[in-house]
């Protein structure tokens, strides 16, 4: 089972599919339409894993937007797998994404088995990197 999957997308037929496939397979599954809520969102709840777009306005499709609230995720949350989901991917943008941090970079339309075995993993590194955070912070604590 996924754990908590929060799912970022200003396509609400996107975030109903993925919520609808989704539901199912984890703990908890929250969408979000406006990306301007991320902050809050994540302040009052823990995710695994974070399913991202990475255009949010209408004609543009540089993925630059994605790529702003990827580096933002990372800033408040380092322990956060946050996995980039576009229609307009190319292979640059995808190395990009992924040298700034994001676990992975999945394109529409998705495969559904691909994308629940990607997510499976990101939250399992999510959860291990708060398991290394936790023990690291107790060792300062003995130390």
């Amino acid at each position: 089972m996924l754990g908590n999957l929060l799912i970022i997308d200003d396509d609400l037929a996107v975030l109903e599919s993925l919520e609808l496939l989704l539901r199912g397979e984890s703990e908890r599954v929250v969408t979000l339409s406006d990306p301007n809520k991320l902050k809050l969102t994540l302040d009052s709840k823990t995710f695994d894993a974070v399913l991202l777009d990475m255009n949010f306005t209408t004609g543009r499709n540089t993925g630059n937007e994605g790529i702003s609230w990827l580096t933002e995720i990372l800033k408040w949350d380092p322990c956060l797998s946050v996995i980039m989901i576009t229609a307009y991917g190319d292979v640059d943008l995808a190395v990009k994404a992924l040298k700034i941090g994001a676990f992975d970079f999945i394109q529409k339309p998705w495969k559904s088995e691909k994308l629940i075995s990607t997510l499976n993993a990101a939250c399992q590194l999510s959860l291990s990197r708060r398991k290394v955070k936790q023990l690291e912070n107790r060792e300062e604590v003995l130390q």
